[in-house]
């Protein structure tokens, strides 16, 4: 009797154990409310859980589809932003470039840029077939069929930007009192031509003139082969004198800005770019290639680039833009930079004229 008593009061000293082994109906009111309440938050947290699991779900499913979206439209817009492929151009190999003579009036030795213009008919063309551009664009696929893996041929359209206010300025003073004085300053008093000296009325007419030319091509000939790629200086004479040629010619032509394809820079103030946030500004839907600078970080106030220099860079440039898929390409720069493609694509000297515009047709070959 005293082991039952003794059992009988150790259960009694624990309700919880009693109440377990009586069962749940046996607890207290309260007890049994705090319960069922305690199962109901269980069973909301759970399926809260199971939401939150599912929106997971879902939005990284989204998540995916937004990246390989952006992947895709990445890949679009390579070509553009800078990232240009040179597949043959490794560390062991380097790029040759040779022009091809015959095509345009530009080419031959005899040529005379003042004969010829800054803008000549079918920008100096010589085919006399009926659908002329037609038959230069069969040519150019032909040579480019019977090519070698490692070559390629290339249409390069070259333009000059429109007068500016320092070719006002440098033709006044000559060349010897602009380089010793007035090219340092911003200007005369008169004039305005630095920093990053602007177009002047006559230059703006020049590129006018050079748009109109790419219209009356576009109907003629069978049509000019429209440039696929397009390149511009950092320099609003050359930003503008883009805008104002391509107009209406081409669909939201988006040219890269690259900073070596700018002018000689140095001492000269018209050659001290706008910073990247005012360009911008003023050309919305132009980009930029990768690594250009905020502040423009290579002029210099005591010291001009030399031309082997320029030269060096506009070789840089070449060896990427040449190297893409695009046949057509076109360029719109300065005089130092058309000159300094001629001598590296060994094609004839012919110096373009303020707002001309010439074609070099070439073949890069990248080899060991």
């Amino acid at each position: 009797m005293d082991q039952d008593v003794k059992s009988m009061g150790a259960t009694s000293s624990n309700p919880r154990e009693k109440h377990e082994a009586l069962g749940e109906d046996s607890l207290p009111q309260p007890v049994q409310q705090r319960n069922v309440l305690q199962e109901k938050q269980k069973g909301l947290f759970y399926r809260f859980y199971l939401r939150l699991c599912e929106v997971a779900i879902v939005l990284s499913i989204v998540l995916s589809a937004i990246s390989i979206f952006s992947e895709r439209e990445e890949s679009s817009l390579q070509r553009l932003r800078g990232h240009f492929s040179c597949s043959k151009a490794g560390q062991d190999y380097k790029i040759t470039y040779i022009a091809i003579p015959g095509f345009f009036k530009q080419d031959k030795s005899s040529a005379d840029p003042d004969k010829i213009g800054p803008a000549p008919d079918r920008f100096g063309l010589i085919d006399h077939h009926k659908h002329y551009w037609t038959n230069f664009d069969k040519k150019i696929q032909k040579l480019n069929k019977k090519s070698d893996s490692d070559t390629s041929y290339k249409v390069l359209f070259l333009g000059r930007h429109g007068e500016g206010f320092h070719n006002v300025g440098m033709d006044y003073y000559g060349q010897d009192e602009w380089d010793r004085k007035w090219g340092r300053k911003n200007g005369n008093g008169t004039i305005t031509w630095g920093p990053d000296a602007q177009l002047t009325d006559r230059g703006v007419a020049q590129a006018e003139r050079v748009h109109s030319l790419w219209q009356k091509e576009l109907t003629r000939g069978g049509g000019i082969p429209l440039p696929t790629a397009f390149f511009v200086s950092p320099l609003i004479r050359a930003l503008h004198t883009f805008q104002i040629t391509f107009a209406g010619i081409v669909d939201d032509p988006e040219p890269l800005i690259i900073e070596n394809l700018r002018d000689s820079y140095g001492l000269r103030t018209a050659d001290l770019r706008h910073n990247k946030t005012w360009i911008r500004e003023q050309y919305p839907t132009y980009r930029f290639e990768d690594g250009f600078t905020e502040q423009d970080e290579l002029w210099m106030k005591d010291e001009r680039e030399t031309d082997e220099h320029t030269e060096k860079r506009v070789r840089g440039v070449l060896d990427k833009i040449l190297t893409i898929e695009d046949t057509y390409l076109a360029i719109v720069a300065h005089s130092k930079v058309v000159e300094a493609t001629f001598n590296i694509t060994k094609h004839q000297d012919f110096d373009v004229p303020t707002g001309g515009m010439a074609v070099d047709v070439s073949a890069p070959n990248p080899s060991r």
